[in-house]
């Protein structure tokens, strides 16, 4: 094994502790080593086959899963996302799958609006405390400014129908709030569309975006390549509209067949896909749609 691969071991175990809410000190005490030697194995040195076997049991999953051969699970968001900034710090390239936008394409009023959503207590799931809030928004913060330093070349691909949702309700609106804050909402939804159409028509280099009529599953997914690896990201978990921290199972994989399928499926669908000026002018329909509707 290389120290690469080592390395993806190491960010297995701790993504493993973090989902299972174990301290480093319960994890070292039951697996019977000393804690600075988890934190050695977390940080990419070589595991005794035993202690990861140990390891293995604790966080009720395979030994062949930690060491990359089997796919991995993840049940709670905030561990999802800085999984998913680890990843993406190393990639080179990315297709993403979901909408109404990619995070990384998003202004930086976006994450003003998100962290005050994130704490919402009227909302329709539950609110982060405001400690657990900027910790997450501290990890997104680091995948945006990762994308600005390392340029990955990005495909996004955004359904339609995310789109037409979040210009009607805006980020955590819906019908029964008062209506001068969901207009307020539907407002800062409208910018970023309009921000998403500007990058549409003149595209930053790399990026490229393009929409689908197709409907797609609640669950999106992202394909990254890596150095000498691509990965599988499917996720139930949204920081867009609808929001969601707190159900279901995201899954990272390196498994060949999933990894062809998928990318066959982003292939189809990029192929069918609105892209440049058809792009742009479906999108301004939505928008002027939204705008006659919200009048």
């Amino acid at each position: 094994m290389t120290a690469g691969h080592f390395a993806h071991i190491g960010e297995r175990l701790r993504s493993r502790r973090q989902n299972a809410h174990l301290s480093t000190e319960q994890v070292a005490r039951a697996a019977g080593i000393s804690r600075a030697l988890l934190y050695r194995y977390e940080s990419g040195d070589v595991v005794k086959l035993e202690v990861l076997e140990k390891l293995a049991r604790l966080y009720e999953t395979s030994t062949s899963a930690l060491l990359g051969i089997g796919n991995e699970y993840i049940t709670h968001g905030m561990v999802f996302f800085d999984r998913l900034q680890r990843l993406e710090a190393q990639a080179t390239q990315t297709t993403v799958v979901f909408g109404p936008q990619a995070y990384m394409l998003s202004s930086d009023d976006y994450d003003a609006a998100l962290a005050a959503r994130l704490v919402d207590q009227r909302g329709d799931q539950t609110a982060l405390g405001d400690a657990e809030a900027e910790r997450l928004m501290h990890v997104l913060r680091k995948r945006k400014a990762a994308f600005v330093r390392n340029r990955p070349a990005l495909a996004n691909i955004v359904p339609v129908g995310d789109v037409e949702r979040y210009l009607a309700h805006g980020l955590g609106g819906h019908p029964q709030m008062p209506a001068a804050e969901r207009a307020i909402r539907r407002l800062a939804a409208r910018r970023e569309m309009e921000r998403l159409a500007g990058l549409i028509a003149s595209p930053p280099m790399g990026v490229q975006i393009a929409l689908t009529t197709e409907p797609l599953p609640t669950t999106g997914f992202q394909l990254l390549q890596l150095p000498g690896r691509r990965v599988l990201v499917t996720s139930p978990f949204r920081i867009v509209e609808p929001t969601n921290l707190h159900y279901g199972v995201a899954m990272i994989s390196e498994d060949e067949e999933a990894l062809r399928l998928h990318e066959s499926l982003a292939a189809r669908l990029w192929a069918s896909a609105l892209q440049g000026a058809a792009a742009h002018a479906e999108l301004l329909r939505l928008l002027a749609e939204s705008g006659a509707a919200g009048a």
